[in-house]
């Protein structure tokens, strides 16, 4: 009998592409999909502030013909969640949110997903305003153009992190994946 590591009737909670257990008063967390489980110290893993039921934020990225698709998600543990999107052409992008709470991470487009934090409700709500008010991208001719999806979810980041939601370290990350136009 295994005494160390989860047994497959072990209750596993899910957070976008991140299994998390307990098991003889260890905690587990692997990728969803996956066979190996990681020990981890969930003092580490806890959201900041007061709150019981945590949001988690993630950069998510989805395959597309060109570059990959960009979009921020909030979502909490073992839920669906909503998307913060800009979308349509470089030259002309529209704000496009979801009109309703879907599981972005059983599209048939997704490829990765990077959590950037846990947060509060009033934090989410915040992640959701900034969202709205970042203009997206336009340009006046395709030969103009200086950014798409990817550099508008940077800039959501970047604002992220100028009010302490995000740490720069995920900023960091995000800008080393942008793609050339």
């Amino acid at each position: 009998m295994n005494y160390y590591y989860p047994t497959p009737t072990t209750p596993i909670s899910t957070t976008g592409t991140t299994e998390r257990c307990e098991f003889n008063g260890r905690h587990f967390k692997r990728r969803r999909g996956t066979q190996k489980w990681i020990v981890f110290e969930a003092e580490k893993e806890k959201p900041q502030g007061p709150t019981s039921d945590p949001y988690y934020v993630y950069l998510v990225q989805e395959q597309n013909p060109g570059p990959l698709h960009w979009s921020l998600f909030i979502t909490k543990e073992n839920k669906i969640g909503l998307v913060y999107q800009v979308t349509g052409d470089a030259e002309f992008m529209t704000y496009q949110p979801s009109t309703c709470e879907i599981n972005l991470f059983d599209s048939e487009s997704f490829l990765n997903a990077y959590e950037l934090a846990v947060l509060n409700e009033q934090q989410a709500a915040v992640v959701r305003q900034v969202a709205e008010n970042e203009p997206p991208p336009r340009a006046p001719n395709r030969q103009s153009v200086l950014e798409n999806c990817q550099g508008w979810t940077v800039r959501v980041i970047a604002k992220l992190v100028e009010r302490g939601i995000v740490p720069t370290s995920k900023l960091e990350l995000a800008r080393s994946m942008v793609e050339p136009l």
